[in-house]
């Protein structure tokens, strides 16, 4: 009796060259591309913030703001505890000064030394007469009186000065005011004796007719103020992109990772496409960034505008004027260093996500990511280089560079050194290079989600991201 035996065909093996791979990716998940992003976007923003870590990081840089925006009230507090008024022992022996008695004397010299503004007195003055001379000598010597000026006269009629102090002269910085003090009394004190009148003498002080001029002078229409305002906010933004980029463009990074490591992505592109799983994950995940700095600016704006009230309420009269003016053209820059740095963080997350899928484990994420956190760190660099040579040629062409442009264009704009359409031109430039690092990254990234096994080097991802 024969058998009859069926026989099965085998089934080759799937091709895993990255090919096959690439060309298999994603199958029906191309449909519905908006739905699929909004739905890798929400994963992603409520993975990130319900994180324990992200939610301690936030409160710690809630606190860190706070300080730093209490820091300007905290210095004048303890400036007001320890800057006590000097006090300064006047012995009049030498009669009229410039006409005035001990009475005028002591006024005259109070306002040379404190100022007529009203701030809180540098120097406590009083005079004495000549038969307290030794009292106040031993005073000095044993510290609990700072300064006495002795005033007498040489064989000549001029003024003489003896300074006597409980340190040394030589690191006491009182000296060179007292000096000045003494200059200002003999030149009064000689006009005087030789007949010169208050007016003639008052001549003598006016401060001579002197205009600096700039050929750049035309050119600037910012007050000083807004140039102010516009350097700290230029540091500010740069340090809050260059920080946004290294903490969530890593986080991008990781999460890719994270996935290929556990396998999870072989279910996830069977959901969604590779261009669909990046879009998401760099959107949620700079959302989520979003959200934290947004939070941390408002807090900062929120205490700095108390610190008005809180030092009129500590200091009185003597509160300290130190927050920026809010003008219309620092209200117009806080608009650019928001559009830059929505442009820088797309910019540079998308080679976070590319070079970041094509790492075998999560371990490898660090080396992986080394070209755009080196590029991160230069931008960052280059803002200190940038105050000190805001027109240099060099560093003009460098801030037309993408990579460069959002923390170079913000420290020329703050200085006054920028036409619009540099603004414009900028921001244009850095779209386009969002799109080619897009287009780049999309391909290493529909390449990388799938490779398992040994890194392909620079010649086999050129050829891979250049397929269709």
């Amino acid at each position: 009796m024969s058998q009859h035996v069926t026989e099965t065909p085998v089934q080759e093996p799937p091709d895993q060259r990255p090919e096959a791979l690439v060309v298999s990716a994603g199958g029906a998940a191309t449909q519905n591309n908006l739905r699929n992003t909004g739905l890798i976007i929400g994963r992603e923003y409520k993975n990130l913030v319900g994180q324990r870590s992200f939610r301690i990081t936030s409160v710690i840089l809630l606190i860190l703001v706070m300080v730093g925006a209490c820091v300007p009230t905290i210095v004048q507090f303890f400036a007001s505890r320890s800057n006590a008024p000097t006090t300064i022992v006047v012995v009049n022996d030498a009669g009229t000064v410039a006409g005035l008695d001990n009475t005028a004397l002591a006024h005259d010299i109070g306002a040379v030394l404190n100022g007529t503004s009203g701030q809180q007195p540098l120097y406590t003055l009083t005079v004495a007469t000549t038969s307290a001379l030794e009292p106040l000598q031993t005073r000095v010597k044993d510290g609990s009186l700072a300064i006495l000026l002795v005033l007498d006269r040489t064989p000549g009629q001029d003024l003489r000065f003896t300074y006597y102090t409980n340190t040394d002269p030589a690191s006491d910085g009182n000296v060179q005011t007292i000096q000045a003090l003494a200059q200002q009394l003999n030149v009064l004190d000689t006009a005087h004796r030789l007949g010169l009148t208050q007016s003639q003498t008052t001549r003598l002080f006016a401060p001579p007719d002197f205009t600096a001029v700039s050929p750049r002078q035309s050119q600037q229409t910012r007050s000083e103020s807004d140039r102010a305002t516009g350097l700290v906010l230029a540091f500010a933004g740069g340090l809050l992109i260059y920080f946004s980029i290294i903490l969530y463009g890593t986080s991008v990074a990781m999460g890719v990772g994270e996935e290929k490591g556990s396998r999870v992505m072989e279910i996830l592109v069977n959901a969604a496409t590779p261009l669909q799983l990046m879009a998401g994950k760099i959107i949620g995940i700079g959302a989520a960034g979003l959200t934290q700095m947004a939070c941390l600016i408002a807090v900062g704006i929120g205490v700095l505008l108390l610190q008005t009230p809180l030092q009129a309420a500590l200091f009185g009269s003597h509160a300290a004027s130190f927050l920026p003016s809010l003008t219309g053209a620092s209200i117009s820059f806080l608009l650019v260093l928001l559009i830059y740095f929505i442009l820088g963080f797309l910019l540079y997350a998308t080679l976070y996500a590319g070079f970041g899928a094509l790492v075998r484990r999560q371990e490898e994420v660090q080396s992986a990511v080394t070209l755009p956190m080196l590029l991160a760190v230069s931008a960052w660099i280059l803002v200190y280089v940038a105050v000190g040579f805001p027109d240099a040629p060099w560093l003009r062409v460098l801030s037309y560079i993408p990579f460069w442009t959002p923390t170079l264009m913000l420290v020329r704009i703050a200085l006054g050194t920028v036409a619009w359409w540099e603004i414009v031109l900028t921001m244009a430039l850095t779209l386009v290079a969002i799109f080619a690092c897009a287009w780049f990254a999309a391909r290493l990234y529909r390449v990388g989600v799938l490779m398992y096994g040994q890194r392909p080097g620079l010649r086999q991802i050129v050829r891979l991201a250049r397929q269709q």
